[in-house]
């Protein structure tokens, strides 16, 4: 808008403003919250995808609680085949105690956040 009517040739491209302020910090991983996150498997290409309105690092830490658990315990075959009838927590532990496949937990991303918790 000119307010002298003064007509304006250029425009710097970059302003004090823009090369001095920084609005923001980023911010950690692990300290986003209200996202949705895809844990991949090591063993194969399936991943699986979560939504959390808590830390992605306290989310990724119960999922990984959770697996070590199932997957830590000792079992005989009997208590093996028993155990696969059973329902864990989530699909992720799930798919590690059922096919005996290791969860790729450093390469977890979040892929998308949501800022408005009534658009769910």
């Amino acid at each position: 808008m000119r307010k002298h009517q003064v007509p304006v040739a250029m425009r710097p491209v970059k302003t004090l403003k823009s090369l001095l302020v920084h609005s923001k910090d980023k911010q950690e991983k692990e300290e986003i919250t209200d996202c949705v996150y895809k844990i991949p498997c090591a063993s194969c290409e399936k991943c699986y995808i979560g939504k959390t309105g808590r830390k992605f690092g306290t989310r990724l830490k119960d999922h990984k609680t959770e697996v070590e658990s199932i997957t830590s315990k000792p079992f005989t075959r009997n208590q093996r085949a028993s155990s696969l009838s059973e329902q864990n927590k989530s699909a992720l532990t799930d798919h590690a105690s059922h096919d005996n496949h290791v969860i790729n937990w450093p390469t977890a991303t979040i892929f998308d956040r949501e800022s408005d918790k009534n658009t769910s």
